[in-house]
């Protein structure tokens, strides 16, 4: 005699006569782990196939369908498996969870192709930027108050550029804006080769304005890529209904894995090129290259199918806002229901975030005072410890900060200390033992805080559309993203003259290290009384990405 029982978390389930363990979230109701117990069954299917056990009616979605025999007490007894194997938790398993942060396949693989686009790309900008400040502080003779201010005019132009292109790609599609912004920086890196031949040529002055331009061309540029490759991985997450964390851990692990390539080949290139800069920053092209075809190859259909499905969804959101009587909002209207979007929770990060930024001064400055201490052939090194840290620790705290916003608010606390750490240490230790340990308290900051932040602004960002507005998300990145362009641009800024203001004092330039532990510090104690007495600790907030539900608090 055979029945049928209804079990809810992990239960094993017979289909196609195969027998498969399930695990269903009993929070969120999403499927977390299928195995079977003879095979691998399937991990991509939420949905058990018609045909179920033999004789019993289909079994609801995570729930078990198991046979039941009478034994010879007359006690009804489940006939499961006498042995489950065990998930294999050996490193290389843990690796592919690193590189599998969601649950479908084919949006894994989209992203390792966004992720490995930003690591050509990262490898591509580092090839120059590791020495661009010497080049500009020997060649070219600019003080760090100017190299300070053309940082902070590129990174508000990036930020600005970040504006433009989030909107577009709510307008567009976010897959078209980032193979746009891959061709630009295509573009622009030959610029940098050319430096050499603009100073042998025109002299100092005209090398200065083309190197400028050829520095703010190449910020906006990625300006143009990062908002619509946040606005991605949030549609990526929607497609297989995951959070973002694991992924934009991924995105910041791989992007960091490019700049420590690009750092190692700078140098390289730099000692074996004879401490020629024209023929180090030529080199930079060849990734660029890489990326463009990399991301036309994956996101090339993509951004077509976008583009007809956008041209039929903006006719039905103008018909259905008309009948609503949703379109007679002005701008000002507009404005105004924008931001009633977005709840304080969003604000509150937004603030912390904000003073975080404050502190995270362009890496220039540590080159500039570490060429005080160390050989300029040995910089690179600095660059290495600090990628190696973060692009090993990004991926593993960012799934860690994924249980619960205590993890998160914790992790953030602790990657705000070790930047106070780094900051004692490049003021204080001027030695190249100095030098290193603060670069590697640097990239533990970086891998606990940065992809954190990213995931913690995004779980307050709408992630349906709105009445009236439509689809939001892309915009949010862009006001986010001009926000705290400013707050770089005004942080680079007077980190050049704290810096300036030591230095004719004759401690060094050390100034920026002082102000920086003072924003990193002001910026822990927001998130303490933002996730105490405010919305920052609070479940229930969090916007989940399929469906717009919010999570109720466990």
């Amino acid at each position: 005699m055979a029945a049928v029982i209804n079990l809810p978390t992990r239960t094993p389930i017979a289909l196609r006569n195969h027998c498969y363990i399930e695990r269903i979230d009993t929070q969120s109701r999403q499927l977390r782990h299928r195995r079977s117990c003879p095979a691998i069954f399937s991990f991509r299917s939420h949905k058990p196939p018609a045909s179920t056990c033999r004789g019993t009616p289909l079994a609801p979605r995570g729930r078990a369908c198991i046979k039941i025999h009478a034994s010879a007490a007359g006690a009804a007894q489940p006939s499961l498996p006498d042995e489950t194997p065990k998930a294999d938790s050996g490193p290389v398993a843990k690796f592919k969870a690193l590189l599998s942060p969601f649950s479908e396949p084919s949006t894994n693989k989209k992203l390792l192709a966004l992720c490995g686009a930003q690591a050509l790309s990262s490898v591509a900008t580092l090839i120059h930027d590791t020495y661009l400040p010497l080049y500009l502080s020997e060649e070219l003779k600019l003080s760090n108050t100017k190299i300070g201010n053309l940082q902070a005019m590129a990174q508000f132009l990036s930020n600005a550029s970040k504006s433009l292109s989030g909107t577009l790609a709510d307008i567009l599609s976010p897959a078209r804006m980032i193979i746009f912004g891959t061709l630009l920086t295509t573009i622009n890196k030959p610029m940098f080769a050319l430096s050499g031949y603009i100073f042998a040529s025109f002299g100092t002055v005209v090398c200065l304005y083309w190197v400028t331009f050829a520095k703010v061309f190449d910020r906006m540029s990625k300006g143009v890529r990062e908002a619509p490759g946040k606005a991605l991985i949030g549609e990526l997450a929607a497609e297989s209904g995951d959070k973002t964390e694991g992924a934009f851990g991924l995105r910041q692990a791989m992007g960091t894995f490019g700049a420590l390539m690009g750092s190692l080949i700078a140098g390289l290139a730099y000692t074996l090129s004879g401490r020629n800069y024209a023929v180090t920053f030529s080199l930079s092209a060849l990734p660029a290259l890489g990326a463009l075809l990399l991301v036309t190859t994956a996101f090339g259909q993509r951004a077509k199918d976008q583009d007809a499905a956008n041209k039929i969804k903006r006719k039905d959101a103008a018909d259905k806002a008309k009948a609503e009587g949703l379109a007679s909002l002005n701008l000002g209207q507009k404005i105004r229901a924008f931001i009633s979007v977005l709840q304080p929770a969003y604000w509150q990060a937004l603030s912390v975030v904000c003073l975080l930024y404050f502190a995270r001064f362009d890496a220039s400055f540590i080159t500039l005072r570490a060429r005080t201490v160390m050989d300029k052939a040995q910089l690179p090194v600095l660059m290495s410890i600090m990628m190696i840290t973060q692009a090993v620790l990004s991926s593993p705290f960012g799934l860690r900060a994924k249980r619960s916003l205590k993890e998160r608010n914790h992790m953030l606390l602790g990657g705000f200390g070790a930047m106070i750490v780094a900051d004692l240490l490049f003021a204080k230790l001027g030695t190249p033992q100095g030098m290193m340990l603060g670069a590697c308290a640097v990239g533990v900051h970086m891998a606990m805080t940065h992809a954190i932040c990213l995931s913690m602004l995004s779980a307050y960002i709408p992630a349906t559309e709105v009445p009236g507005l439509g689809r939001v998300s892309g915009t949010v990145w862009s006001f986010t993203d001009f926000v705290l362009g400013v707050v770089l641009a005004y942080s680079n800024s007077v980190a050049g003259k704290l810096a300036d203001y030591t230095q004719q004092r004759g401690m060094g330039n050390i100034g920026c290290f002082y102000g920086g532990m003072v924003a990193v510090t002001l910026a822990g104690l927001m998130l303490f009384i933002c996730s105490r007495f405010g919305d920052l600790g609070k479940e229930e907030l969090v916007v989940t990405k399929k469906g717009g539900a919010n999570l109720k608090p466990s």
